[in-house]
């Protein structure tokens, strides 16, 4: 029975979406064949202090971004000699999650953080285990020093700046391959049409066009009091919100539309959505944080979008990209925010984004992911 372990850390919804798109894709070729375990690593192996302080760090760089800016920098001077830097912060991570390694190796390990990839190749060298370690570098335009874990058996990027970004830090081009990016659920199309799911929400009445906006699974961030403050304005475009654990940001907009007129712009709040495929569907454009998931769903959907703010340099990255490429605008402003979104009411320029979205050199999908990496289990020592 072929054994496959996908390692991640629950930090956002871009390391799960992706690990979790990875598992079905694996166990359609696998059948009855293999077993492939979705793991939140350090909570899985008893790390708690490790899971608690990540997990921290997280929705503190989400209110601080520059913590998580400074990390990134300290990181890069230090590559690579950051590793014991790391095995002594993260001390019970790397203990734990190597004894479980050494008590159950799997065939195949798959991380889609970094930090993953680190604790099971320090593991295999410690007690001289024998299982081929995969990276699935889930920043779409970036491969940072955590990334570039040298013991790494394969690496799988989705873009030439991420690919290059690797060769920057000394890994081997052999060892570097780039795939399409992750078929998230949230990219599937529904089975209802764009009209029947505006129709259920209440939005796009009178031509209005609509715009979701998101934040992360946080629901942290200034993109909701752009929103709040333009729609108390009367700004005419109709705003699906999903405030993921935000339960205070869910109450304070759901007030907030108590107090609409028949006929207005429309607010609706949202906490977790089980499908947000049908908002992307009922959308005409998205708002908010620069992230990986967000994005790579938006550009998926063909939706322009306007960024907000964002957090690490790999989200700056990103922010650049789609500037760049003419599909999203970036607005830390609300008067840069109003002017955009204004902009963007209009359906010409949408139009010409899309279009710019089409000649992307950017492709979707999980089956040649999985594929390869059963290619580097086969050929473990190479491609």
């Amino acid at each position: 029975m072929n054994k496959i372990t996908i390692a991640m850390i629950e930090v956002g919804y871009g390391h799960k979406g992706p690990a979790l798109a990875l598992q079905r894709a694996l166990q359609d070729l696998l059948l009855d064949s293999g077993s492939v375990e979705v793991v939140d690593f350090p909570r899985y192996v008893g790390a708690f202090r490790s899971d608690r302080s990540l997990k921290n760090s997280w929705d503190m760089a989400l209110k601080s971004p520059f913590l998580v800016r400074g990390a990134y920098v300290a990181m890069e001077a230090l590559y690579p000699r950051h590793g014991p830097l790391l095995r002594l912060m993260l001390s019970d991570f790397f203990t734990l999650g190597g004894e479980y390694l050494r008590s159950a190796p799997p065939d195949l390990f798959i991380a889609t953080h970094p930090l993953c990839a680190m604790v099971a190749t320090a593991a295999r060298r410690r007690y001289n285990l024998d299982f081929p370690v995969a990276s699935l570098v889930v920043d779409p335009f970036d491969a940072y020093s955590l990334w570039a874990d040298r013991a790494v058996d394969g690496f799988f990027v989705h873009s030439a700046e991420a690919h290059r970004r690797l060769l920057q830090h000394r890994i081997p081009e052999d060892r570097i391959k780039r795939v399409p990016y992750p078929q998230l659920p949230a990219m599937e199309v529904p089975q209802r049409n764009r009209e029947e799911i505006r129709h259920e929400y209440g939005v796009g009445e009178s031509g209005r066009p609509v715009a979701l906006v998101t934040s992360g699974a946080q629901g942290i961030g200034k993109v909701y009091g752009f929103v709040k403050r333009a729609f108390r304005e009367g700004f005419p475009m109709d705003f699906l919100v999903v405030t993921g654990k935000n339960g205070d940001l869910y109450r304070d907009l759901s007030s907030l539309v108590e107090k609409t007129e028949a006929g207005s712009p429309r607010l609706i709040s949202l906490s977790y959505v089980k499908n947000m495929g049908d908002l992307y569907a009922a959308c005409d454009v998205v708002l908010g944080k620069a992230g990986a998931s967000t994005f790579m769903e938006a550009l998926r959907w063909r939706l322009p979008m306007v960024f907000t703010e964002w957090a690490g340099q790999n989200d700056y990255l990103l922010l650049q990209y789609a500037v760049q490429n003419g599909v999203g605008w970036y607005a830390p402003r609300y008067g840069a925010f109003i002017r955009t979104l204004a902009s963007l009411a209009a359906s010409q320029d949408r139009s010409i984004a899309q279009e710019r979205m089409d000649v992307l050199d950017f492709r979707f999908g999980t089956d040649e992911i999985a594929d390869r990496l059963l290619q580097l289990q086969r050929n473990f020592g190479g491609f």
